[in-house]
């Protein structure tokens, strides 16, 4: 397992992580579109102003300045973002600092915790070096990037304990780092939620969200939605992941196989497949 001090924060390699995950997303099943690039001088809504009101340091707000973004809004102003990962809605910060719809005497303390709610989870004392990932409900996952030691904690409650070891000797196994080392660089009153939280180095963290797609274990069945292996499906269910996965597999997922994967081919045959055996499988759109 790496050690903190092994690793280091870089805002261009941060930017440049996301943009690869985002093309990475593009190609396997979401649309151009969906995907929104900061224009030159980065978002405007993401302004010192909101960073003061967020409690968020200076780095985090240069950085989600400079980001690309799953769209939150459709052209309608309709909220209709796709997921970003299984069952997963990612942060469109340049929608959520937009404080220009914001009536004239509403108490900005109530959004600032509605924002910490939507993007940390029931985490408490998450520093202001650390910033979500992720917005939604309760049911939402929940990923935090430290811009101070260049990491992203992945809570165990929401499935990153599944990727803390090895049991699989999996040869392609992508390492946390100690959770034993935090205790030496952190405040004693984030050290439960960190070692709850298992971390990994920011473009290691990308790394381990693109194997679960590679893998099959995080599957699209549309370009808006995508559902974990792992499930609990009703009884009616049984048997669509095999024929999700095969139907992928079919169609050249994944490339890096050498093969060249038909996006659309396997997208209406997803769609297909899903329409004549599962015509009550409930889906996104």
């Amino acid at each position: 397992m790496p050690d903190l001090d092994e690793i280091s924060y870089s805002r261009e390699a941060t930017i440049g992580a996301f943009r690869d995950y985002y093309r990475f997303l593009v190609d396997l099943y979401m649309e151009d579109s969906d995907i929104i690039e900061p224009p030159k001088g980065g978002w405007p809504t993401v302004s010192p102003e909101f960073g003061q009101l967020f409690g968020k340091s200076d780095e985090v707000i240069v950085l989600l300045r400079s980001l690309p973004y799953i769209r939150q809004n459709s052209p309608n102003g309709q909220w209709s973002p796709p997921h970003g990962s299984a069952n997963c809605y990612w942060a469109d910060w340049q929608s959520l600092a937009d404080l220009r719809g914001v009536e004239a005497g509403v108490d900005m303390s109530g959004l600032r915790e509605t924002l910490k709610v939507t993007t940390e989870g029931a985490l408490d004392d998450v520093p202001a070096h650390v910033v979500g990932l992720t917005y939604g409900d309760r049911e939402n996952k929940t990923f935090l990037l430290d811009t101070e030691f260049g990491v992203v904690h992945w809570p165990e409650s929401d499935g990153g304990g599944d990727h803390r070891h090895n049991l699989d000797d999996d040869a392609s196994f992508i390492e946390p780092v100690d959770p034993w080392d935090v205790d030496e660089h952190v405040p004693e009153n984030e050290i439960e939620w960190r070692h709850e939280s298992p971390a990994w180095a920011i473009t290691d963290f990308f790394e381990l969200l693109k194997k679960q797609f590679r893998e099959l274990k995080w599957i699209p069945i549309n370009a808006r939605e995508v559902i974990a292996f792992d499930t609990t499906f009703a009884p009616s269910e049984d048997g669509m992941i095999p024929m999700l996965q095969g139907i992928f597999r079919e169609h050249g997922w994944p490339s890096e196989q050498g093969g060249t994967y038909r996006k659309r081919e396997c997208l209406e045959a997803v769609k297909a497949a899903l329409e004549e055996h599962y015509p009550t499988f409930h889906k996104f759109d």
